[in-house]
């Protein structure tokens, strides 16, 4: 199965291993432009846990245009809070859509502005991915 993705116009450079990375998720659920209008990829770190850390949960989700996939958002998620407020909460988020990142203690900018988080992010994500770090799913509609 050929996957294709829209890297035209993209505000944010996507890697060619973050492309193969979620390629290689969706060949082996054989997951579609065609059987799908998007996805959902949902990265776990089933010891991460709000008073010993561990890796950050993570929702890249991807939509369907012609044939082609678009990133949607990507979202990495942290705990905030202590004791009985302690909540999952986004942290960084990257909306592709509405060229527009958010970062939990500064809040929102143009996602131009960052190129260069984005840039670390993806690598060290990439690198988690390949340490077999996450559990991985997937949803569609």
């Amino acid at each position: 199965m050929k996957v294709k993705f829209n890297q035209q116009n993209v505000a944010l450079p996507i890697s060619d291993e973050l492309i193969a990375l979620l390629t290689k998720v969706m060949t082996s659920k054989q997951l579609s432009p065609t059987n799908a209008t998007d996805i959902t990829f949902n990265f776990r770190d089933d010891s991460y846990d709000p008073e010993l850390g561990g890796y950050h949960p993570v929702e890249i989700r991807l939509v369907s245009v012609n044939e082609q996939w678009h990133f949607d958002y990507i979202s990495d998620f942290c705990y905030v809070g202590s004791g009985f407020n302690t909540e999952l909460t986004k942290e960084i988020d990257f909306d592709f859509t509405n060229d527009v990142g958010f970062q939990l203690y500064s809040g929102h900018h143009k996602l131009a502005a960052l190129s260069e988080l984005f840039q670390l992010w993806q690598s060290n994500f990439i690198q988690y991915v390949e340490q077999d770090i996450f559990n991985i799913s997937t949803s569609t509609s």
